[in-house]
C-alpha cells in the first residue's frame, strides 16, 4: 500500500509541475533522440564505407594479376582508419543514448507503469545533471574501439588478412616455399617476414582489444 501511495505521489508531483516544465522536457527529449539518431546514422556510414572500400580494392587486386599486394595493405590501413573514426563517433552516440535512456527508464517508465513502483523522484534529474557537468565522455577510446571491433570490424579484418595471404601466395609469381612467400611479401625495403609478422600481430591485437579490454557498459542493445 505504501508503494502505491508513493507512486501516486510521484504522478501527482508531475501533474502539479508548471506547463513550461513539460514543454522543456518534451523538447529536450526530442532533441536528444534526434541527435542520437544522427550519430547512429554516422556509425552506419563509416561501416558501409569500410565494406565498400574493402570490396572494391579486393576485387581490383584479384582481377588484375599485376596489381601489387601492397594495395591490400593500403586497404587494411583504411579499415583501421574507418574503425578509428567510427569509435570516436560511437563514444558520442553512447553518451546521447545514455541520456535518453535515463529519461525513459527513470521517468517515462514510472508514468506508464501499471505496477506500483517506489520511485526516486530526483534520481533521473541527478543522473542527467551529472552527465551535463562531466565534460568527458565516460566511455574510453579503447573501450569504444573494442565495441566497434566486436560489432563489425572483426568480420572485416580477418577477410582482409586472408585475402592478402592469398594475393602474396599468387603474385608476382606462385610461392611454393616459405622463402618464396616472404620474397613475394616484400614491400619496398621492408623484408617479407617483417611485413607478414607486423600484419599478423595487428590482427591478433584486434582480437585482444575486442575481447580483453574491460567493458564498463553492458547494454546488449548497443549497435
Amino acid at each position: 500500500m505504501e508503494d502505491t501511495t508513493d507512486h501516486l505521489d510521484f504522478l501527482g508531483d508531475l501533474v502539479n509541475l508548471p506547463e513550461a516544465y513539460y514543454g522543456f522536457i518534451y523538447h529536450y527529449y526530442r532533441a536528444e533522440v534526434y541527435r542520437e539518431t544522427n550519430w547512429r546514422n554516422r556509425l552506419d556510414t563509416t561501416t558501409n564505407w569500410s565494406i565498400v572500400v574493402t570490396a572494391a580494392m579486393l576485387s581490383f587486386a584479384f582481377s588484375n594479376f599485376t596489381a601489387p599486394h601492397s594495395l591490400i595493405l593500403v586497404n587494411y590501413l583504411l579499415v583501421w582508419f574507418f574503425l578509428y573514426v567510427e569509435s570516436r563517433r560511437f563514444r558520442y552516440y553512447w553518451l546521447l543514448r545514455e541520456r535518453t535512456r535515463i529519461i525513459e527508464k527513470q521517468l517515462l517508465s514510472q508514468i506508464f507503469s501499471a505496477k506500483a513502483i517506489k520511485p526516486d523522484v530526483n534520481k533521473w534529474k541527478e543522473k542527467l545533471s551529472d552527465s551535463f557537468k562531466n565534460l568527458n565522455v565516460p566511455m574510453s577510446r579503447l573501450e569504444s574501439v573494442a565495441w566497434r571491433l566486436r560489432r563489425n570490424y572483426l568480420l572485416i579484418i580477418p577477410v582482409v588478412f586472408a585475402s592478402w595471404l592469398a594475393k602474396v601466395h599468387m603474385s608476382p609469381f606462385p610461392a611454393e616455399t616459405l622463402d618464396e612467400f616472404f620474397r613475394n611479401a616484400r614491400v619496398w625495403f621492408f623484408p617479407g617476414n617483417i611485413v607478414f609478422t607486423g600484419f599478423l600481430l595487428t590482427v591478433i591485437a584486434s582480437f585482444v582489444i575486442a575481447f580483453y579490454i574491460p567493458q564498463k557498459s553492458e547494454h546488449s542493445d548497443l549497435p
